[in-house]
This record gives structure tokens, sequence and C-alpha cells, in this order.
């Protein structure tokens, strides 16, 4: 037989007798292993049923101690509200004492103790519940007696006692059935390692698998670098979304009160342009007008360019009021291509690729035009040479991987509105810059670094999802996923049309009343001498408490117009809440300077909820009321018996 065939067979004999070996020697690491879990699992179970005893213990005797509380609150109060926690622990006592038997059911001597424990807690129960009683039959002396005397500090104190040695002998027994657990752990951890021990010589004698795993390796090492990367862009786009949370917090309560001063500064400045447009045809009269028209419109544009700025720091911060609906977004664009044309000129084209058969989306159509005017001003100024401006819109489809790689995205099927320029395209080294708030290349005065923070933030509310692509000296491609509008029932009603500012700002009808409820003084009065002036009767209140009052009192109110953000812990939407409780056909306006979560949720109007957003005129509260007033009224003639 030659040597090599010999050889051969002996290694493979040698290398069967290994395997056999290393497989008896891990079944019965495997075997120890299993025993050595059992026994820990029990040390752990005796460890859990230590401290159950010790928590049933302690909730005894914290019950107890809230029966005592409440009792003396009600002793010194004499109100029923302070026998809540009395009535709740004495029920849950008997409860926790029974869970401590059955815990103890195993040692004798806990059983014993707890039998004397139960005649005490019974005692002082009977205590408690006596003074009570004296107490409501108007006995207080003798209540009071019972309550200075030692009797009930004493069964307290015994209980107590009672109670801590329980607690010593449970964390004795703790601390013995902790040392057996250890013990356990220790065997349990030479028995792994024995079996890794095991594994490596079995791996020795398996050296034909080597070059397999090592090849495995490398390529899950591959993939695991790819994820690592993949994980950093995520954990930046988390930062980023962080930092503008925080960004947004701030801005947002800062648009509140800046919200109540336009609203007093732009009201109040439109009732003095229009009371001096009613004043007489002398001529002093109408030369002081025409004297005092021209800064007055100053000022209210200043004043409506501080709202805007506003709207765009609420934009960004993502608590507008938005008011999604279904929207076709070729339509959109074939509407806007005459105004785009206007603002950018005529060195910059304009290319339109719009996809057929496009979903419809579910966004905000007016925050939608502001988007893409915003976008195509943003391209013209990095064309100044002039260029083309490509609008474009798809259907697509974005899935978990993409979802994952940048972490602020639902996966799911969105409407794609993607905007490009030929432009000076965006320095690597500030594109990730370019979504903050204020940060802007522009020159100081050309640009308040708003624009793409407040698309950012509208998209965000919107459910949707932003991505920027640049080169430098080949332009920039702003890509806006908007959600797909996949159901009709998640369609909101369409904002109400634009009112035109020459119309005449329609007056109450007879004998029409409404409750205003503002905290802030100032826009409180501006809003009366408002209602006033078109006929309305008012009721006035600062805080819900007051306007409740008023409600109760006056049951013809016609009308709430509330602020969503009142003092005190019940909100303007609470308020319409408990109106329409006692009220159920009376119509309810809101208005707020900023929304918070009260009205608005996940970007859009609550169903039924009507908003008047800060700062208004006189013109746009009196067309919502009329609005409301007469749907009111329709309702009431549709619903009346024929």
């Amino acid at each position: 037989m030659p040597v090599r065939v010999v050889k051969a067979d002996r290694l493979l004999r040698n290398a069967r007798l290994i395997i056999a070996v290393g497989f008896a020697l891990v079944l019965a690491a495997a075997l120890a292993a299993a025993t050595g879990l059992e026994r820990a699992r029990v040390a752990d179970t005796l460890v859990l049923h230590t401290l159950e005893v010790g928590q049933a213990a302690q909730s005894l005797l914290s019950d107890m101690q809230d029966a005592e509380t409440g009792q003396r609150g009600f002793m010194l109060t004499e109100d029923e509200i302070y026998l809540e926690p009395f009535h709740r622990s004495v029920a849950e006592v008997p409860v926790q004492f029974e869970k401590l038997r059955k815990l103890s059911v195993a040692s004798g001597e806990q059983l014993e103790r707890l039998d004397k424990l139960w005649p005490l807690i019974s005692a002082k129960i009977q205590e408690l519940e006596r003074t009570i009683d004296l107490a409501r039959e108007g006995r207080r002396d003798a209540a009071l007696a019972i309550v200075t005397s030692d009797r009930g500090q004493s069964l307290m104190n015994e209980i107590r006692d009672e109670l801590t040695l329980i607690l010593r002998a449970e964390r004795g027994l703790l601390s013995e059935r902790q040392r057996r657990a250890g013990q356990a752990r220790y065997g349990l951890a030479a028995l792994v390692g024995l079996s890794l021990l095991i594994a490596t010589i079995l791996a020795g004698i398996l050296a034909v698998s080597t070059q397999r795993a090592v090849a495995g390796l490398i390529q899950r090492t591959a993939e695991l670098e790819a994820e690592s990367k993949l994980r950093h862009e995520a954990e930046s786009t988390l930062r980023q979304v962080q930092k503008m949370e925080a960004v947004g917090q701030l801005t947002g309560g800062i648009a509140h009160d800046f919200n109540n001063l336009l609203t007093i500064i732009i009201g109040n400045l439109d009732t003095i342009k229009r009371r001096l447009a009613k004043v007489g045809t002398t001529d002093n009269a109408v030369g002081l007008s025409a004297k005092l028209m021209t800064p007055i419109d100053g000022a209210l544009r200043g004043a409506r360019s501080a709202a805007q700025l506003t709207q765009r720091l609420l934009a960004f911060s993502r608590r507008q009021a938005l008011e999604p609906a279904r929207l076709d977004l070729n339509r959109l664009i074939s509407d806007m291509l005459d105004m785009l044309s206007r603002s950018l000129g005529e060195h910059v084209s304009i290319e339109t690729v719009l996809s057929a058969g496009l979903w419809p989306g579910f966004a905000d159509r007016h925050q939608v035009e502001n988007v893409l005017l915003n976008l195509a001003l943003n391209a013209r100024a990095a064309m100044p040479d002039g260029g083309c401006l490509t609008i474009e819109t798809a259907n697509t489809y974005l899935d978990e991987n993409y979802a994952r790689q940048f972490g602020d995205v639902e996966p799911g099927q969105y409407v794609l509105l993607s905007v490009s320029d030929t432009g000076i395209g965006i320095p690597k080294e500030i594109i990730e810059r370019v979504l903050e708030p204020f940060f802007t290349t522009k020159e100081a005065g050309e640009g308040t670094g708003l624009g793409l923070a407040m698309i950012h933030g509208f998209v965000k509310q919107s459910g949707g999802h932003v991505r920027i692509y640049s080169e430098e000296g080949h332009g920039t491609t702003v890509k806006i996923y908007l959600p797909r509008l996949a159901q009709a029932e998640d369609m909101s009603a369409v904002p109400a049309v634009k009112p035109v500012a020459a119309e005449p700002a329609p007056r109450a009808a007879a004998n029409e009343t409404v409750l205003l409820v503002e905290d802030n003084e100032g826009v409180r009065d501006y809003a009366k001498r408002v209602l006033d002036e078109l006929g309305y009767r008012v009721l006035e209140a600062a805080d819900a408490e007051e306007a409740l009052r008023l409600l109760t009192q006056n049951p013809g109110i016609d009308l709430l117009f509330t602020d969503v953000i009142l003092p005190g812990s019940v909100t303007g939407r609470v308020l319409a809440d408990e109106a329409k409780a006692m009220y159920p056909e009376l119509p309810v306006l809101f208005t707020t300077g900023y929304t918070r979560n009260a009205i608005v949720h996940q970007g859009r109007l609550d169903a039924g909820v009507h908003l008047l957003n800060k700062p208004y005129t006189q013109q746009d509260l009196a067309r919502k009321l009329r609005e409301l007033l007469d749907a009111a009224r329709m309702e009431k003639v549709s619903q009346a018996p024929t």
C-alpha cells in the first residue's frame, strides 16, 4: 500500500476520532451548561421572589400611610376629596396583605409574623374609619381626641416594626440567594469557556473551512463598512433634525407673542386708515388725510412684511397651520408658468417635464406655490447671466433602504417635484448648511436665509422629504417628495377662497352676539372695537373660566371667537369642546399666533376646525364671522321640520 495512502488513511482516522471526541465533549459541555442554566434559573427565581416579598411589604406600608394621610387631610379640611386616597388605600391593603401571605407561604416564621400583623392593621383601619365617621357626624372633638391619643401612633409603629422584621428576614434570604446565584453564574461561565475551547479545537481540526470563513469575513467586513457609512449619514440627518426642532421650539414661542403685537399694530393702522377715509370733504381734512395716508400705508407694508417673516419662522419650525387637500401638481405648475416667467425675466428659460398619469398629492396648495416660487427665485439668483430652469414631476416610491439611509422619511409612495437650474451650484463645504435658518450666501440685506429653511419645514410638516443635489459650475437640483393621496377620506376641506380686499366688510345681522375670549389685553381691545364697528353685541373674557361663566349666563350667544392658547390649564380647544357640549350648534372660530398641537395634528387642521391666523384685519375677521354664522343659519333652516 502506498505511503501517501497510509498517511491519508491515518489522517482520516485521526480526524474522525478527533471529531467524534470533539462532538462528545460538546455534548457533555451542552448537558453541563443546561444543568448550570437550570440552577441559575432557580437561583434567579428565588432572588425575584425575595424582591417581590420586599415590594409587597413596602406597598402594604405605603398603603397604610396613604390611608392615614387621607384621614388627616379630611380632618383638617373636611373636604371629601381627601378621602379618595383613603378609600383607595384601604381597598388595596387586603390585596397587598394576601399577596404577601402567598409569597411567604413557604416560611413558617414569616407566616407567624403576618398572623400577628393583620390584627394590628385591622385595628388601625377601624381607628381611621371611626374618626372619619365622627367628623362626618359633627363630633369633631371626639374624632380629634382619638387622633391625638397615643393608640393610633402605637398601632402604626407596631405595624411598621413587624413589616421591618419581615423585610429584614427577606433581605437576609436575598443575600444568601444572591450568593448562590453568583456561584451558579460562575459555573455557567466556566462551562461556556469550556464550550469555546472545544469549538476552537474543532475549528482547528476543520481547517478546510477556514478559507471559506475568511472569504465570508471579508465580504461581511465590506458590508459593515457600507452600513457604517449609511449609519453615519443617518446620524448626521438626525442631528440636523434635532437642531431644527430646538430652533423651532424657540421661534414658535417668539412667533406667538410677535403675532399678538402685529395684530394690534396692523389692526389699529387699518382702523386709522378706514377712519381717515371717512373724514369730511373740507380742504384741511382732505389735505390732512392725504398727508397721513402715505406714512400709514408704509407702516402697514412694514407690519405685513413682519407678519410674512413670522409665517416663515413658523414654516421652518413646522408650527404653521396647514390646510392640505387633493393636489394636482401638474395643474399647479401650468397655472404658475406665466407668473414664473415674469419673475425670472427674459434671460432665464423654463422647461417643464410633467409626468403623465401623475398621482394626486396631499398638501397645502398655497404653500406648494410658495415653495415653487422660492425655488425659482433662488435659481434666478444662481444664474446671473441667464440659463435654464427645469421643472419636473414624477411618481416615485421610496423604499426601506432609502428611508434607512436618510432617517427622516417613511418608506412609501410620493409625488416628486424637481426643480433644476444651470447656475453656479453650491460648494460642497456649505451644502449641508443650506437648510439651516438664517444661513445665506447672499449679500447683507438681500435675503433673510429663511427660504430653504421654510421649504424644509413645510415639506417635513406635510409628511414629505427634501433632497438637494449640486455640482459647482453645473447647477443645482432640489427634489421635493410630497405624500401621495391614497384614499379619498384622507382629503381635508379645500381652503376657503381668499377674499377680495376691495369688497366692503360684511356686517352683523340683527341682535347677533359674539363671545370674545382673548388673554392679550391689546388684542382683545382691538377685536372688541372691530366687532362693535361691525354691529355685533360683544361679550369679552380674558380666560376660559370667565368665558364658561358668560356662556352659562347668556344662552343666546351666536358664535364663540377664542384664542387657542389661554392662561391656565384650559386651552381654547378645551373651552370650545365644553361650549359645544352646552350648545351643540354653536359655531366656533379659533385664532392664534401659532398653533402648537391643540387644533393641528400631523401638519393639518383637525376636522371641523375653523381658524383665523394672527395678525388679522377687520376685513379678515368680518368675512370669517359671516361665513360661519351664515353656514350655521343655513344648517338650522335645513334641519327645521317642514
